[in-house]
């Protein structure tokens, strides 16, 4: 605050002359005064708030001018009317817009904006759905992002088909088809998609070409694509609704809410002449046929062939039939598939050439290239063989005849051929053959000789072929090749959205007396590491011809101790006169089906596992109802007098090749959802009904499948999910084995070769020194 005294003392430093001076109303500035005379002055440095007080107008050099008028003034004006006066009216000034909390969508597209390219709209009927509705859905479904049917409902038409997505309307008036379509792709989808391509059930479309063709448009403009037509009564051109009509999502929204009075306006037109005329009356905009230079294409079958003999005939002359987008007036579905044959071989010999001409390229360019052309690897055009840095790297070769695989695995000596793996080496052979007959036709195909197989993750499977011949002048001849089956094509599985919230139910079934001691041991460390720490996970213990007494108190105990947390054990027992190894899993949950709901995650063990929290967390994720199921591959323990001979059993089994090792050959433990286990076990429901309680079980159980993992292999719509779990580790046991893979896994977990070796020298050094 700048007051008398303060006045008094700036002007008692004569003479004064202002350094910097300035003003600025309502904030803060400094007056530097220095002395500018020789003698003797002094240096005042003071911070001045100007407020309201000073008008915008007034000059600061009122205060300060020649050395006279400031003695006079000094002595006449009264300062004390300049003391500064501060106005806190209406501050501190409160906020206009409280700050909102920003929520972030699930998904980056949601926030980006990012949209699917194409979403095709089929204009159906009920009766046409079971014929021509699946012949679409075969040959279009899987080259666009969506695909959905739309009918008209009338009465009380149920459709037989419950595989395809179809959105009826139930309408008095009929005739309003094309309206209900629009406005729904409007208001539900419009945001989604780029495209909607518009066709009836009668049109074969080409899937790789509108995919080509919507790729090399910009979604920035206003499309309206199609085969143009004059409309008899206005100027502008509109699309046929028979060759498909291709529209963005702008021209959607744009006639959107017009379409209701469209519809009354052009109510005696045909549907794609209210969909053009709409489209002209919102936008100005007539139908295209070519766009940004994209041309849509057609093809007319009414109008050159009458039978679908005719179309494989006409093919090679009519160029307008390998160039078409669509194909209208496709009457029967043996039309839809005959086309997607041709349109199949033209993709694949385009395919082709354009492989060839890429490898025609970089042959040329290669002398230019680092490395000229030995740098180019085979096949050309593929990624080399990856170089192996370290001896741990090394990719195995394996060794191979026409029947057998020798040294498949480190455990294995020789294993024949089956199923995928027979028919891709008798492919290999035969594709070899007529490589070497195709350039020399007088020789003749014997037999192989030797050959070797790698798998390369950077490029596929590599082969190398020593195949017999016999030539008519040289005798008997070898031949090497080499073969490769390039990885050509990696794609993602969308999966369903799954969270870690769900409740597992792990159920162990015991069979024999000596599970009791491990069975125990397997409780408490569930009430330790899942019971204790609140998991969400229950277990059940299901005893088959044995006595629940121990167990059950050990489970009311248990259950009372952490009633708060909300996890608890339950005891299952029945009596059955069976004792089939390979049929008590699906007694066990046969019984636990009818006591729980179809929407319960079971995992099922056995009582020699170590199981850790972490492992039920990827139970929760890699189990999906209705779509995957989950069975770990644990870490199983070698036998410890093998192993670990002379010592004492380590308390904890911890992951090292010394000590166990990952068996592959181990399906028990297997997670699923009750519902799919119901849908899968109706496959020999007939044979064999579902155990509900001990009166179902009449004589001995009997099951076509060696476990419940080879029934859900039967189940095409699951997929199987199979990985190694450090954290699901089973302690060596003795077994009654009935199936091979229980005898493979039995035989490998008594030791590695090394000890196994030991084992055997220890065993005969004693009568060796006798």
């Amino acid at each position: 605050m700048l007051s008398s005294r303060m006045v008094d003392r700036l002007l008692a430093c004569r003479p004064v002359t202002p350094i910097l001076i300035g003003i600025c109303v309502g904030i803060s500035i400094s007056l530097i005064v220095t002395n500018a005379g020789t003698g003797s002055g002094c240096i005042e440095k003071s911070s001045v708030f100007f407020g309201d007080i000073f008008d915008k107008s007034h000059n600061i050099e009122s205060l300060f001018t020649e050395d006279s008028k400031i003695v006079q003034d000094e002595n006449t004006e009264d300062l004390s009317d300049y003391d500064p006066r501060i106005n806190l009216a209406g501050k501190p000034h409160s906020a206009k817009k409280e700050p909102q909390t920003l929520i972030r969508p699930r998904y980056l597209s949601t926030e980006l904006g990012i949209k699917e390219k194409n979403f095709v709209a089929v204009l159906s009927s009920i009766k046409q759905i079971p014929s021509l509705g699946l012949a679409i859905n075969e040959t279009l479904a899987h080259h666009v992002n969506r695909l959905a049917f739309f009918v008209e409902v009338v009465g009380n038409d149920k459709l037989d088909v419950k595989t395809l997505p179809i959105v009826g309307f139930k309408d008095s008036q009929q005739g309003l088809l094309t309206l209900h379509t629009l406005k729904y792709l409007a208001d539900k989808l419009a945001v989604g998609y780029s495209y909607f391509f518009l066709i009836k059930d009668t049109t074969y479309v080409d899937g790789r070409k509108l995919d080509n063709l919507t790729k090399h448009i910009s979604i920035t403009e206003n499309v309206y694509m199609g085969l143009p037509g004059t409309h008899p009564t206005s100027n502008p051109s509109v699309c046929s609704l028979d060759s498909g009509i291709l529209i963005s999502s702008s021209v959607l929204l744009a006639i959107s809410p017009l379409l209701e009075s469209c519809t009354e306006e052009f109510a005696f037109n045909s549907d794609d002449e209210k969909i053009g005329l709409c489209i002209f009356k919102a936008l100005n905009l007539t139908c295209q046929s070519q766009v940004q230079g994209q041309t849509f294409s057609t093809f007319n079958l009414d109008a050159h062939i009458s039978d679908i003999r005719q179309l494989e005939k006409i093919w090679e002359s009519q160029p307008a039939l390998s160039n078409a987008l669509t194909f209208f007036h496709a009457r029967e579905t043996s039309y839809f598939f005959m086309l997607n044959k041709q349109t199949c071989e033209v993709a694949l010999r385009n395919i082709k050439n354009s492989i060839q001409d890429l490898e025609s390229s970089i042959l040329r360019l290669a002398p230019d290239a680092p490395g000229g052309h030995e740098a180019v690897s085979w096949p050309v055009g593929y990624s080399p063989p990856a170089k192996q840095d370290t001896r741990f790297s090394v990719l195995h070769w394996k060794y191979f005849n026409e029947t057998h695989v020798f040294f498949d695995t480190e455990n294995s000596v020789v294993k024949p051929w089956s199923g995928p793996n027979l028919e891709d080496i008798q492919e290999v052979i035969s594709s070899a053959v007529k490589s070497v007959l195709k350039e020399s036709p007088e020789l003749k195909y014997l037999r192989v000789v030797s050959s070797y197989k790698r798998f390369d993750p950077t490029r596929g499977m590599d082969y190398r072929l020593h195949l017999l011949f016999s030539d008519p002048i040289k005798g008997k001849i070898t031949i090497r090749m080499e073969g490769c089956r390039p990885i050509s094509h990696v794609d993602t599985v969308p999966m369903p959205y799954v969270t870690e919230s769900s409740v597992v139910h792990i159920v162990i079934v015991l069979r024999e007396d000596d599970e009791t001691a491990p069975a125990e041991k397997f409780i408490s460390s569930f009430a330790k590491n899942m019971m204790a720490k609140s998991d969400k996970s229950e277990l059940t213990l299901v005893l088959l011809n044995r006595d629940a007494g121990n167990f059950k108190a050990l489970a009311q105990t248990l259950n009372a101790q952490y009633k708060k947390q909300g996890s608890k054990i339950s005891i299952l027992s029945s009596k059955i006169s069976s004792l089939n190894r390979s049929g008590m899993d699906f007694i066990a949950v046969d019984l636990i089906s009818s006591k729980v709901e179809p929407g319960t995650l079971i995992f099922l063990c056995n009582s020699f596992t170590e199981i850790y929290p972490d492992v039920l967390n990827r139970v929760r994720i890699n189990t999906i109802s209705g779509w995957q199921l989950f069975s770990p591959i644990p870490f199983a323990e070698y036998n410890p007098e093998v192993s670990f001979p002379g010592l004492s059993k380590t308390e904890a089994l911890n992951i090292s090749t010394n000590q166990g090792f990952y068996d592959i050959h181990e399906t028990q433990h297997i997670s699923f959802y009750m519902a799919d286990y119901l849908n899968a076990r109706k496959t020999f429901e007939m044979e064999q009904p579902l155990v509900k309680s001990d009166r179902d079980l009449q004589g001995e159980f009997s099951s076509p499948h060696e476990s419940i993992l080879t029934m859900f292999t039967r189940m095409r719509q699951l997929h199987i999910l199979r990985a190694v779990e450090p954290h699901l580790r089973i302690r060596y046991h003795e077994r009654k084995c009935e199936t091979r893979r229980c005898r493979e896994s039995f035989l490998l977990s008594q030791g590695t070769r090394s000890q196994l070796a030991q084992f055997a020298l220890d065993r005969e050094s004693p009568a060796l020194t006798e």
